[in-house]
């Protein structure tokens, strides 16, 4: 129940960015935003397509949350370090694809090889990057049957692990929204039994 409840919104954000770049096999995707609930889930789906998985966090219990959302090889950069750098230095000519779930739209698509892909949640759309060789998606969550479905299964077949981190009694949804403006990782879940 908690894993259903935390999966709709969060698992069709990720579920569209990710469709939106439409990554192929072995092309690379930063997913900026990793450790949160739409980024863990992202760095997932992207994995499980075959993509080369790159992902923002910081040193520490950041990046230990993002390597252990699937067993694929997944690329850490600290985002508070030189992103342009860490990013040339695993894709020389940038990157296929970002999905942009956090930090700065125009830095991001900076990253992407000509013909690149970026999708963002956050209202980064075509008109950002107008004149340059790259493609812009905004993107707005819109769960619908067959989204929910493909996600579910996914979650029941193990092929997505739904990152809840901390489970809130009703009485203390303010205890989580103070813990997610605080930048918690994952997923939090209130209950209401």
């Amino acid at each position: 129940m908690q894993d259903a409840g935390a999966l709709g919104l969060a698992g069709t954000a990720a579920l569209d960015s990710v469709n939106a770049v439409d990554p192929q096999k072995d092309e690379t995707v930063l997913v900026s935003g990793a450790t949160g609930g739409v980024g863990a889930l992202a760095v997932q789906i992207a994995a499980a397509r075959g993509a080369k998985a790159i992902a923002t966090a910081r040193p520490g219990a950041e990046a230990a949350f993002v390597t252990d959302l699937t067993d694929a090889e997944v690329h850490l950069v600290d985002f508070t370090g030189d992103l342009d750098a860490q990013i040339r230095t695993l894709a020389p000519g940038g990157v296929d694809a970002v999905l942009h779930l956090a930090g700065d739209g125009a830095q991001l698509a900076g990253l992407l090889r000509p013909g690149g892909r970026i999708a963002s949640t956050l209202g980064f759309g075509p008109d950002a990057v107008e004149g340059q060789d790259v493609t812009a998606h905004s993107v707005m969550a819109a769960p619908n049957a067959r989204t929910l479905t493909a996600l579910a299964e996914d979650a029941a077949s193990g092929v997505l692990r739904v990152p809840v981190t901390a489970t809130y009694p009703l009485e203390r949804a303010p205890d989580a929204f103070a813990s997610f403006a605080s930048g918690a990782l994952g997923k939090l879940a209130i209950t209401c039994a």
